[in-house]
């Protein structure tokens, strides 16, 4: 394996480039030179799901990080925004402003979304996403991305709706999860409050995990992961996020660096959803470390998505003695910066337990 992408890029560049530095003869440049890239041996993941080329997409980390936070940073301050503030933002006619055809924004009269652009650099034109197995499917889901997949599949950014959500100072609510392999179901605060205890903590941090949003999988999950102070995190995967076949909202599930390497659709069945999850576990141990990310699911009911709110993916960090909340996150993928100061805030400090001797 080649330690620098670039070696695989410059190559597959120069057919590409002009002498005077910009192509000619694609579109999209960014989309010809990772698909590109991608299908070098060398940058090919030789896991069965996860990303299709994590070197690559570690490469085009920074890059991806400046150009996504941008485009969901949806409020003045940075603070982690509030539900009023997202619904807004996505649905900028119930607040009286214009919409505009954008990505994260939605209107009834919208036209459905099926390739957009939405990165550029120095006035060009570089990425499209492209929903490519939704257009393959039969109504409704082949008209992309519309109003009313936006309000099916993100119900809580819709404008009026009141979040419900257990909060910060309140006990966590419990429920049944499930193993992704195969053992017996379990719950919720049990296996948290065991793994703290494993882990010598009087934190613990409940993951709710998505890898097939963007986001999620381009940086988020491993920024805040690195803020976390060292506090055991339990994984409990959901509902999918961003299936390919039916909600495609990011359009990069089937290209783009953030390709994945195993197209995940709308789970039918509990095995499918503990596929998922484990392509999420292999990709979660990439900067987590092999063997030590403690994966679960939701049932096929969606319990605990709905009681916590959760999609597409979302953090709780608890008081692992009392089960209160201390900490947590908004909806994603918004204002990442504010997601990450409030995780840092609520696991700082000494959460190690101290033992005591007696005589």
């Amino acid at each position: 394996m080649v330690d620098c992408p670039m070696k695989c890029m410059l190559p597959c560049m120069k057919p590409c480039m002009a002498m005077n530095g910009f192509p000619t003869c694609c579109a999209m440049p960014m989309n010809c030179l990772m698909d590109c890239t991608m299908a070098c041996p060398c940058c090919t993941s030789s896991a069965p799901g996860g990303m299709a080329s994590p070197m690559m997409a570690k490469a085009m980390q920074p890059m991806m990080r400046y150009m996504m936070d941008g485009l969901m940073h949806v409020t003045v301050h940075y603070n982690d925004p509030t539900y009023k503030e997202v619904q807004d933002f996505m649905v900028p006619s119930s607040v009286g402003n214009p919409f505009v055809d954008a990505p994260g924004t939605f209107d009834k009269d919208m036209e459905g979304r099926k390739t957009e652009v939405a990165m550029s650099m120095m006035g060009m034109k570089v990425m499209k996403m492209s929903r490519v197995e939704m257009i393959k499917q039969p109504a409704p889901h082949n008209a992309g991305i519309t109003f009313e997949k936006f309000a099916e599949h993100r119900g809580y950014a819709m404008p009026g709706y009141v979040p419900k959500h257990p909060k910060v100072g309140e006990l966590a609510v419990d429920g049944k999860i499930l193993s992704v392999d195969g053992g017996e179901p379990s719950m919720l605060l049990a296996e948290a409050k065991k793994l703290a205890a494993q882990a010598g903590s009087t934190k613990v941090i409940i993951c709710f995990d998505a890898i097939t949003c963007p986001f999620f999988r381009a940086y988020a999950a491993e920024d805040l992961f690195k803020v976390a102070n060292g506090v055991p995190q339990l994984h409990v995967y959901l509902r999918e996020a961003e299936p390919c076949d039916v909600f495609d909202a990011g359009g990069m599930h089937c290209v783009t660096p953030l390709k994945m390497k195993r197209f995940i659709t709308w789970h039918k069945n509990e095995a499918e959803r503990a596929q998922a999850a484990k392509d999420t576990r292999t990709f979660l141990e990439g900067f987590e470390g092999k063997g030590k990310v403690k994966m679960w699911m939701d049932t096929m009911e969606d319990t605990l998505e709905a009681t916590y709110e959760a999609r597409p993916w979302r953090w709780y960090v608890l008081d692992a003695e009392s089960g209160k909340i201390i900490g947590m996150t908004g909806l994603a993928p918004f204002n990442m910066k504010g997601k990450i100061a409030a995780i840092k805030a609520a696991c700082a400090g000494n959460h190690k337990k101290t033992s005591t001797t007696t005589s």
